[in-house]
């Protein structure tokens, strides 16, 4: 695949991540929370508040094949530990923002629910979505991400159970590639101020008071994040170091449950050797040219093995001890969304030349392909997803992307 086709497969499979379409609005009730740092809005709760008609459905199934339920084919799917939540967005003709619905398929029952939606909804960090104590957690701008005015970042929650939505102002500067995770049972957020003075900033989600207040800041003209993971009693920072004038650096900080860092680890030279490997990467100065691209996956397995993808060509993972690639691949492949072990996975884009699949986990410090046996009919994968508590989606398709044909999600559950 050459390199145009590369950014095209690349540019549809972040659409796919988001897509869906507009649907009625439910009943909306507000909740203003007065603080300095966030508003909260709270959708009522509601009951399945459609039978939906789908022309090309998603089905639903078990590893056995047996039918489970279907949900819209344009939507951008994430397994929790409960069932599949995924997002339906339609973007207006001509506009850059459309309103996104968000959905839930409930496994205990194979039942489809409504838990709200986002009018204006410009970009959704789907990469990110987290759960954290039974809620599902997104980022979200509202309004044109690509315009002159600042756009807020928010902070999306939905109570699976209770069929609830709210929502709640990160920043008034928000860009659309933020980042997040869970980490000692609070929710961090990383996000790229438009400001003037172009800060990157640390923000922290208190699910019990609510509350979100800013941790750390720098000068992005110095040290510009890319994303953060959580670690025991902490997390790690992916920082880049920029040196005007020479190579730019990239550091794993890790710091404790009081903000304080306590190490930091260089990884360039690691880096660069494994995005060396990479089909396309034809020079150092390309190796360094990804360095510099935005994150969408950063994730260390025992605090060792670090899982990473950005908006580029590089999807790898890294022994950070001994600075050994595990993987080194091109962006044919995918690391995989949801709160769970992450997995490096190949993209089917041609049903014609269809390949046996490729899904590779990390295993102390190998790559170990899971055993997966597609539906006949639908062959390429599109997306694997996997929660906390070991509930796998793997999306596959006879079509790329999957609304130009038909697709199945099988879905299981691990301990």
């Amino acid at each position: 695949m050459n390199m145009n086709r590369k950014m095209i497969a690349l540019i549809l499979l972040a659409v796919f991540l988001v897509t869906a379409a507009s649907c009625a609005k439910n009943s909306r009730t507000d909740a203003e929370t007065n603080t300095d740092t966030n508003t909260a809005e709270t959708n009522a709760p509601g009951e399945i508040d459609r039978q939906k008609s789908l022309e090309n459905p998603i089905v639903i199934t078990d590893r056995s094949g047996a039918r489970l339920g279907e949900i819209d084919n344009r939507a951008g799917v994430t397994a929790v530990d409960d069932g599949i939540f995924y997002s339906v967005f339609t973007l207006r003709q001509n506009a850059y923002t459309g309103t996104a619905e968000y959905r839930f398929f409930r496994l205990k029952d194979n039942t489809d629910v409504f838990l709200g939606e986002l009018e204006d909804q410009g970009y959704e960090a789907g990469f990110a979505r987290t759960q954290l104590n039974g809620i599902v957690y997104t980022l979200a701008v509202r309004g044109n991400p690509a315009g002159d005015a600042a756009v807020p970042l928010l902070l999306l929650a939905f109570d699976t159970a209770n069929q609830t939505m709210k929502t709640y102002t990160v920043s008034e500067y928000g860009f659309p590639y933020a980042a997040m995770t869970a980490a000692n049972g609070k929710l961090l957020i990383m996000n790229h101020e438009t400001t003037a003075a172009k800060e990157d900033k640390l923000y922290e989600f208190d699910p019990g008071t609510e509350e979100i207040k800013e941790v750390l800041s720098f000068s992005s003209a110095a040290d510009s994040l890319r994303s953060v993971c959580a670690a025991d009693k902490g997390f790690y920072l992916l920082r880049l170091k920029l040196n005007n004038g020479g190579e730019n650096e990239m550091y794993v900080d890790r710091y404790d449950e009081e903000y304080v860092k306590s190490s930091e680890l260089p990884i360039n030279d690691m880096l660069v050797g494994a995005i060396a490997g990479v089909h396309g990467i034809r020079s150092r100065q390309d190796a360094l040219n990804e360095i510099g691209m935005n994150v969408s996956r950063f994730v260390l397995i025992d605090g060792r093995y670090m899982v990473y993808e950005n908006f580029g060509l590089v999807r790898l993972a890294i022994d950070l001890q001994t600075g050994e690639t595990v993987i080194a691949q091109d962006d044919n492949y995918a690391v995989s969304t949801g709160n769970g072990v992450p997995v490096i996975y190949r993209i089917g884009f041609d049903a014609e030349s269809a390949a046996q699949p490729e899904i590779d986990c990390i295993v102390n410090g190998k790559p170990e392909e899971l055993s997966f046996t597609p539906d006949d009919a639908h062959r390429l994968i599109q997306t694997v997803s996997v929660s906390g508590g070991g509930v796998w989606a793997v999306l596959t398709a006879d079509a790329f992307p999957v609304q130009a044909g038909t697709g199945v999600i099988c879905v299981w559950s691990e301990p």
